[in-house]
C-alpha cells in the first residue's frame, strides 16, 4: 500500500500474477480524503466519522473496505449500511452516544466481541476530535478494559457437547465433502471456545486467528498447522488432538450425561 500523488495505491496481493477482471487497479483517493467527502455529502449533520479498520492499521489488501463509524448528535435508530464511493467499497456504522453504548454493553460485548470498540478506539477523527469522539472512546475503552464475560457452566457443557458432536463427524467422514464442511465449522467453534474460554475477546472467520495469537502465539500456530494438515492432506489427527488438548481442562469431550431443558411454555396447541 502505497502513497502517490495525493492518492492511496493498493498493491496485489504477492501470489497473483494476473489480477482478475474486478481487481482494483486504478489509484483511490486516501481514506481520509474520501471520509471527509463523505462527512460533507452523504452524512450532513454528523458530529465525526472514524476510520477505521484495516487501512488505518496497515493492513489493507487490494480487496479490503473501507470501515466507518459514523456519529451523529442523535439517530432515529442505528443501522449499518454498505455501498462504493470514489471506488472504495465502504461498510458503514451510523450511531448516536447512546445506541453506541447500547451496541457496546448490551449487544457486543455479552457475546464476547471487541470488533465496534475497537473501531472506535482505533479510529481516525474526520474531520477532527470533537466531545463525542471524545466520549465514543472513553466508552470504548471502558468496556475493552472490562473484558468479555466469563462464560457459564452451562456455556461451557453446551460448547463441549456441541464440539464434541463436530469433532466425532472427523472421525470417519464418508466422503471429501462432508469432511471440508464438518472441518470448517469446527474451524470456527474450536477457536471461539479457546478464545473465550480464556476470558478473551472472539471473533469470526479470519479474525479468529488473531485473536488467539494474542492469547497464545504457540498454541495459535499449532492450531493453524494442525487445520493445514486437515484442509491440504486430509489428516484430521492433529485437529482432533488439538480438540481434546482444549476441552481438557473443562472435562474433555462431552456425550453422556449431558441433558437441557427447554422452558415449560414452549409448546404450541
Amino acid at each position: 500500500m502505497t502513497w502517490t500523488g495525493g492518492h492511496f495505491h493498493l498493491r496485489p496481493l504477492a501470489q497473483m500474477t494476473q489480477p482478475p477482471s474486478n481487481f482494483r487497479a486504478s489509484p483511490l483517493q486516501s481514506p481520509i480524503f474520501t471520509a471527509k467527502d463523505l462527512f460533507q455529502s452523504r452524512y450532513q449533520g454528523a458530529s465525526a466519522v472514524l476510520v477505521a479498520g484495516s487501512v488505518v492499521r496497515g493492513e489493507a489488501s487490494s480487496y479490503s473496505d473501507l470501515d466507518l463509524v459514523v456519529l451523529f448528535p442523535n439517530v432515529r435508530a442505528a443501522y449499518r449500511e454498505s455501498f462504493t464511493h470514489m471506488g472504495w467499497p465502504v461498510e458503514a456504522f451510523i450511531h448516536d452516544l447512546e445506541t453506541l453504548r447500547y451496541f457496546m454493553y448490551r449487544v457486543d460485548q455479552p457475546q464476547g466481541s471487541a470488533t465496534l470498540c475497537e473501531m472506535v478506539k482505533e479510529g481516525l477523527e474526520v474531520p477532527g476530535e470533537c466531545a463525542p469522539t471524545r466520549e465514543a472512546k472513553l466508552l470504548a475503552a471502558d468496556v475493552l478494559k472490562q473484558g468479555p464475560p466469563e462464560l457459564s457452566f452451562e456455556d461451557i457443557e453446551d460448547r463441549r457437547y456441541h464440539i464434541s458432536e463436530l469433532v466425532d463427524d472427523l472421525r470417519d467422514p464418508r466422503s471429501r465433502h462432508e469432511l471440508n464442511a464438518a472441518a470448517a465449522r469446527v474451524y470456527g467453534e474450536l477457536a471461539d471456545f479457546y478464545c473465550r474460554s480464556r476470558g478473551g475477546w472472539t471473533s469470526e472467520g479470519k479474525g479468529l486467528l488473531k485473536r488467539m495469537r494474542t492469547l497464545d502465539p504457540v498454541m495459535a500456530r499449532k492450531f493453524s498447522e494442525a487445520f493445514e494438515q486437515l484442509f491440504q492432506q486430509s489428516e484430521t489427527g492433529a485437529v482432533i488432538r488439538m480438540a481434546e488438548e482444549m476441552l481438557a481442562p473443562y472435562g474433555g469431550f462431552l456425550f453422556d450425561a449431558y441433558r437441557r431443558e427447554v422452558p415449560p411454555n414452549w409448546r404450541a396447541k
